[in-house]
Order: structure tokens, then C-alpha cells, then sequence
């Protein structure tokens, strides 16, 4: 036998979906502070070089003279303060009076802006990875001068590719920790589940009465487990009916083969005449029938419990019905001293060979248990079809189980054309299939049947059109 295809552990789709979410979050945040801190490299930066050209601005238009300036590159040297920075401070005519670039790049020609005017950002320039500013200014003694600053990104660079490495590093430790950890929680919390499926692999046909305990289990799961619970329930008792209906079924059977064993071990004991053959016969052919009505009955009562007996719906005129009903018993009837009394009317949307058994079988049981003298009344009581006769009533243990299956209240009162106790089965499953119900109520007045249809499944009052289902 191949194994069964098992899908993905749902504690490991969690966990994983538990890391992407801390990875999500993580990427999210990380992207935010790398912004930040970016943004804020950036203006500090450009205020540094804007800071930058003032001040050497305001230190060529304060020194006595540039030959002065020239001999001290100390001033200008710690104003730059390191390596990355950059001051070009060149004549009109383009010679060099200050020329600090200790990368030796390439500078490329900006435009310069006026003395008059402040530098702002939009000012500063980006070329490869060197930030340029540009401005004019005036010398001690008047002289035009051209001053640029600058800032090489190398070392800012360095820096943000240092944090997004770091931030790469924790975004990813920090989905296999929380992977880690989400797969531990769930699977601590999922040992509910581990539980039961303990519980129920251990129920089996001895067992099915045992149930799933709420008091461990998460509020999450209360209804699964009660839906589960319910669900035994019902194994249960269908398990417990099927095991009495398998032993009602061989008990019935039992008993018209040991009449049939007994009637043809006695015809052979001695020779027989023929009418004596005829009568063993007879008496054989009774018993025949009454297991074929028998097994066509289960046949029936099967197919309805599995749904493959389909309706067919129509219009059925509940008088003629009841009169051919009627017809039919009459002669049973009068052997009895009863007397059949037809006040059904009007229509009713139903299968009408189903309808017309289920309350034969209850005229069936009428006539057998009524009283002689007494009136068996057909009636229409709102959406229900009555079947009402006078007897002794039954007692209130037995209505339950009337509509079970081989149920009988004395078994020792079958007669011949007895439906071996599933007449009154027959009936509910007709009932089921037509989605209504039978009940029956008995007193010391009358014993009734009642067969309730879906109020839309009533007709109107004979002489006008039916109603649809």
C-alpha cells in the first residue's frame, strides 16, 4: 500500500509565516533608520561645506595679504580638520593662491556663485564622489578670487554600506530567531491537537461512547472539539442501531426459516398424500412471500437512507386518493366491523406512489389494532395528513420506537401480510424524503398518525389550481 501524501507541517508554514512577517517588519524598519541616517549625513555635509566657503571667504578678506596666507597653510589646513575634504583658491587669471587636494583628483570646472550672495544647498554640486561648492570672493587687497570646497564620499560611503550590511545581518538573524522561536511556541501550542488525535485514535467500536475533554483544550478549538464530540455521538448511536437492527433482521429471518425447515422436515418424515403436499406448500409460499416483502422493504428503506430514490412531484388529489384507499381496505374492513371515513380534500405536491404507501401503511396498522365497530377517519388537519382510529391506546414507552425498524409492541401478534415490523419505518423515511415527519399521539380517545409536510408543499381546496412546491 502507498503511503499517504502528507502536506506541509502547519507548525513550520506558521513559523515561516511568523518569520516573514519579523523580516517585513525588520526590512521596513531598517530601511527608515537607513534613511534617517542618510538624510542626516547628507545635511550635515552640505552644511559643512556651506559653512565651508564662508569661512574661507571671510578668512582671504581678513589676512593681510595672500602671501601672508601662503606662508601659513596651517590656518587653513586645521580648518579643513582630515584627508577628505578639499580647497582650491585660484587667482582671475587662474593661478593657484591655496590648492589642498590630498586625493589629487580631477576637479572638474562649477559655477562659481556671486560674493553678494549666500550659498545654499542647491548650490552644491555632486561629480562621481566628490561634493563641489563654488564661490566667488574678494582678496586683501581686492583681488578677485575663485574658492572651491569640497568633500569626498568615500568616507560617507563606506559608512552607509558598513550599515547596510549590518542591517542585512539583522534582518536576517532576526527571521531565524523568530522562525525559531514561532516554531517552538506553535509547537507547544499545537500539543492540544497531539492530544487528541491521541484520544481519537484510541476510540474504536468498544469505545465509541468516550468523548473529548474541553478543559485542556484552547478556546480557539472548543468548537472543532465539540463539533467532533457530536459527531461520535452519532457514530454512536447509529452503530448501536445498526447492531440492533442487524440483530432484529436475523431474528426475523430466524423465524420464517425455521417454520420453512420445520413444515418440510415434517412432510418428509412419511409419505404424504397430495393434498397434504398441497398444504405444505401453501404454508411454504406464505413464508416465501413474507421474505420477499421482507427484503423489499430493507431494499426500499436502504435506497431512501442513501438518497437514490428520487421524487417525483405532482399534484395529488388528496380525495381520490383517500377513496382508492379506502376501496381498497373496505373488504378487510368489513371483516372486522369497521367502518372507513375519507374527509381528506384539496392537493398536496408530493409522489404520489410514495404517499399513497405510506398511508396505506397506516391504514394497514389501523385496521389491524382498531376496535371493531369503531370508524377509522382519514382528515386534513393544516399542512398534515391524519390517520386516526379508535383501540387501545399505546402506552407512552412505546411511541418512541413505534417508527423504528422492526419494532413491534407484541411481537406475538403478526399476521399474515405483516410488513415484519417496517410498515411504520417505511412511513418516515417516505416522510424524510418529502421533508416532513410522522408523529403519532395516543389516548383512550383515538390513536393518531399524523404526516406533516412543509406548509409550501399544501395545495389549495379542490376546484382551484394547485400550489408549486
Amino acid at each position: 500500500m502507498s503511503e499517504i501524501a502528507r502536506g506541509p507541517s502547519l507548525a513550520w508554514r506558521l513559523a515561516l509565516a511568523f518569520a516573514a512577517v519579523c523580516a517585513l517588519v525588520l526590512s521596513v524598519a531598517g530601511v527608515f533608520l537607513y534613511r534617517s541616517l542618510e538624510s542626516e549625513l547628507v545635511y550635515r555635509d552640505d552644511q559643512a561645506l556651506l559653512g565651508r566657503l564662508e569661512q574661507v571667504r571671510a578668512l582671504l578678506q581678513d589676512s593681510d595679504s595672500l602671501d601672508a596666507l601662503q606662508q601659513r597653510p596651517r590656518l587653513y589646513q586645521n580648518m579643513l580638520g582630515n584627508q577628505e575634504s578639499l580647497l582650491l583658491v585660484n587667482r582671475a587669471d587662474g593661478t593657484a593662491v591655496i590648492a589642498i587636494n590630498p586625493r589629487r583628483q580631477k576637479v572638474p570646472p562649477v559655477a562659481a556663485i556671486p560674493e553678494q550672495r549666500s550659498p545654499q544647498p542647491t548650490d552644491i554640486q555632486r561629480s562621481d564622489s566628490l561634493l563641489l561648492l563654488a564661490g566667488a570672493a574678494q582678496g586683501p587687497r581686492g583681488e578677485a578670487l575663485t574658492v572651491m570646497v569640497g568633500k569626498h564620499l568615500a568616507e560617507r560611503e563606506a559608512m552607509l554600506a558598513s550599515y547596510r550590511l549590518r542591517i542585512y545581518l539583522a534582518v536576517g538573524l532576526g527571521a531565524l530567531l523568530a522562525f525559531a522561536v514561532g516554531l517552538l511556541l506553535l509547537r507547544r501550542a499545537l500539543l492540544p491537537l497531539r492530544h487528541m488525535t491521541e484520544t481519537v485514535a484510541a476510540i474504536d467500536l468498544r469505545s465509541l461512547d468516550r468523548r473529548l475533554q474541553l478543559q485542556a483544550i484552547p478556546r480557539e478549538l472548543h468548537e472543532p472539539v465539540v463539533a467532533l464530540n457530536g459527531m461520535l455521538a452519532r457514530l454512536n448511536d447509529s452503530f448501536e442501531r445498526l447492531s440492533q437492527f442487524s440483530a432484529d433482521l436475523a431474528h426475523e429471518i430466524r423465524t420464517p426459516l425455521h417454520n420453512l425447515l420445520g413444515s418440510n422436515g415434517l412432510a418428509l418424515n412419511q409419505p404424504r398424500s397430495v393434498e397434504e403436499y398441497q398444504e405444505v406448500l401453501a404454508s411454504n409460499l406464505e413464508e416465501f412471500e413474507r421474505l420477499n416483502r421482507m427484503i423489499e422493504n430493507l431494499l426500499f428503506l436502504a435506497r431512501a437512507d442513501h438518497g437514490e430514490r428520487l421524487l417525483n412531484l405532482q399534484a395529488v388529489d388528496l380525495h381520490a386518493l383517500g377513496d382508492d384507499l379506502c376501496g381498497y381496505f373496505e373488504a378487510l374492513a368489513e371483516d372486522r366491523e369497521l367502518r372507513l371515513d375519507n374527509q381528506l380534500h384539496g392537493t398536496l405536491q408530493a409522489d404520489l406512489q410514495l404517499l399513497q404507501r405510506a398511508l396505506a401503511n397506516l391504514l394497514a396498522n389501523a385496521v389491524r389494532h382498531a376496535t371493531p365497530g369503531s370508524t377509522i377517519s382519514l382528515t386534513v388537519e393544516g399542512s398534515s395528513l391524519c390517520v386516526a382510529n379508535q383501540g387501545e391506546p399505546i402506552a407512552a414507552q412505546h411511541l418512541a420506537r413505534l417508527f423504528d425498524r422492526f419494532f413491534r409492541i407484541d411481537p406475538s401478534r403478526a399476521e399474515p401480510g405483516d410488513s415484519g415490523g417496517l410498515g411504520l419505518a417505511i412511513v418516515r423515511s417516505i416522510m424524510q424524503l418529502h421533508g416532513g415527519q410522522v408523529s403519532v399521539s395516543s389516548d383512550e380517545q383515538a390513536t393518531v398518525f399524523r404526516l406533516a409536510f412543509t406548509p409550501s408543499g399544501r395545495g389549495t381546496a379542490p376546484g382551484t389550481a394547485p400550489s408549486s412546491v
